[in-house]
């Protein structure tokens, strides 16, 4: 059964999302965030890190990118994927809630 991007934000687990942009890479947000039908999520970590870490490359002068300037940034990342993945959970809820209600006062 395929499940709709409200269906998937409901059941999805931010704290995994989180982990695994802020660990594995900023990029595999776009993956969710395709998923779940959200530009946000898709873009913005991965968009973060990448300008982030260019700004500093160029600040710094340097060619190429040293694990304590890059270690920092994807951990930024992957929790802003999480807050962001956090509040689209509870958004749906919420609405998956109202429609119930209103279902119920309806019967």
């Amino acid at each position: 059964m395929r499940q709709t991007p409200t269906e998937r934000r409901e059941q999805c687990n931010p704290t995994l999302i989180g982990i695994f942009v802020g660990v594995v890479s900023p990029l595999s947000s776009l993956v969710w965030g395709i998923r779940q039908r959200s530009l946000k999520l898709a873009l913005f970590p991965y968009l973060f890190v990448f300008v982030a870490g260019f700004i500093i490359l160029s600040l710094a002068r340097e060619t190429k990118f040293k694990p304590e300037f890059k270690i920092p940034l994807q951990l930024i990342g992957g929790y802003y994927s999480f807050d962001l993945t956090k509040k689209m959970k509870e958004e749906a809820l919420k609405n998956k809630n109202k429609d119930f209600d209103a279902e119920i006062k309806n019967n």
